[in-house]
């Protein structure tokens, strides 16, 4: 005997109907919240992207979504929004995939100018196609917020070529102009791109007139003291640049005594990479000497430059009479115990200082372990402060 056919709840069945005719009725009426989720539960993971992006603010719709697509996805780097992510990686990949002989810009600049209500940031991993990034400007207008771009090519394997790899002098020439009118970029990674001095001045050109850029980031790059001068300019009394990265470049002395004197004047930067340049001795002495001046520094590393004996004579009292330092890296240089005596004793006597780096610079391990031991304690003191005026 066949079993009894039990008629679903008619609630189950309007359920059932509003998400099979969604694409053709993109609406949830009036329907309770509850019975919303019930909906977006059972929706096709294939809907038109510009359909879903307006009628579908539901999380677990757009994890569901961003799951089937991509593995090992984590929605924190995104402001903790599934719907975010989507949008931005899967703009990432149609720019990173574009190929103006297969593809047709006008589709893409369509998905810009829509996916801009929900990006915040865009990281480019590869731009074989080089393409003009002013068409993203000013199709995302307002948007993103962070913009990292690195002209590569992934899964290159046997197939090498150094041409495809770094930007072009053309590249930096548009992106100058970009960087002109760009009213709302805060964040800007250009590291691993080959920059030259000559790329770094045409791109400085156009961050001269940029009052948005907060965090530039030229790192692993050929900048050398030319480059660097002309993004010293950048850092003057107006500059709203806080966070600079210069790690691994070319920087000699002329480069070092072109950032000092910025340095004299600037009171926004926090923190400043200089790690694995070639300022030498007498660089780092002048960019130290510079700081002391400097009330807003909390982050400085200058770690492997070939320091030495007359750069701690600038660390001393710098570290000494800093009210900002909070972190500071000195490792891989050469200081001699005599010097990493003195940098400890300055410690001692510094307030603020939370994190020091001074290995490999030639300190007796008493010393780094009494420059360890003091700053633990400091934020040991800290922490109880802490929890005394909590209670």
């Amino acid at each position: 005997m066949n079993a009894p056919f039990i008629v679903p709840p008619l609630k189950d069945l309007c359920v059932t109907v509003v998400a099979g005719n969604f694409e053709e009725n993109p609406t949830f009426g009036p329907l309770p919240d509850k019975y919303v989720k019930k909906v977006v539960e059972i929706l096709p993971i294939d809907l038109p992207l510009e359909l879903a992006g307006t009628a579908i603010i539901d999380e677990e719709y757009w994890k569901r979504r961003c799951l089937s697509r991509w593995k090992n996805m984590e929605a924190a780097p995104h402001a903790g929004s599934w719907k975010q992510l989507y949008f931005e990686k899967n703009l990432e990949d149609a720019m990173e995939q574009y190929d103006a002989a297969l593809n047709n810009m006008d589709d893409l600049k369509r998905l810009m100018t829509y996916s801009r209500k929900f990006i915040q940031t865009v990281r480019l991993r590869q731009l074989p196609s080089h393409m003009d990034l002013t068409d993203m400007f000013e199709c995302m207008i307002n948007s993103p917020s962070a913009l990292a771009v690195h002209y590569s090519l992934k899964n290159v394997g046997m197939e090498y070529d150094r041409s495809l790899f770094g930007m072009k002098l053309a590249d930096c020439r548009t992106l100058a102009k970009c960087l002109e009118k760009s009213e709302t970029l805060t964040y800007l990674d250009l590291s691993n791109n080959g920059l030259d001095d000559d790329k770094v001045r045409m791109l400085a050109s156009g961050l001269v007139e940029n009052l948005s850029i907060t965090h530039l980031n030229l790192s692993h790059n050929k900048v050398a003291d030319r480059g660097v001068r002309a993004l010293a300019k950048l850092l003057d009394s107006k500059s709203v640049i806080t966070m600079l990265e210069l790690q691994d470049n070319q920087i000699h002395v002329e480069g070092a005594k072109s950032l000092a004197r910025a340095f004299k004047s600037n009171q926004a930067l926090v923190s400043v990479n200089l790690r694995l340049n070639r300022m030498g001795d007498e660089g780092c002495k002048v960019v130290c000497d510079a700081l002391k001046s400097n009330n807003s520094l909390e982050r400085f590393n200058l770690g492997s430059n070939s320091a030495g004996a007359e750069t701690v004579s600038a660390l001393v009292p710098l570290i000494r009479l800093s009210q900002s330092l909070i972190e500071l890296d000195l490792s891989c240089n050469s200081f001699g115990p005599k010097g990493c005596e003195q940098i400890r004793k300055a410690v001692e006597q510094n307030t603020t200082l939370q994190i020091m780096d001074i290995r490999q610079c030639g300190a007796e391990l008493d010393e780094e372990s009494a420059i360890s031991e003091n700053l633990r304690a400091r934020q040991e003191k800290r922490d109880r402060a802490k929890i005394v005026g909590r209670a």
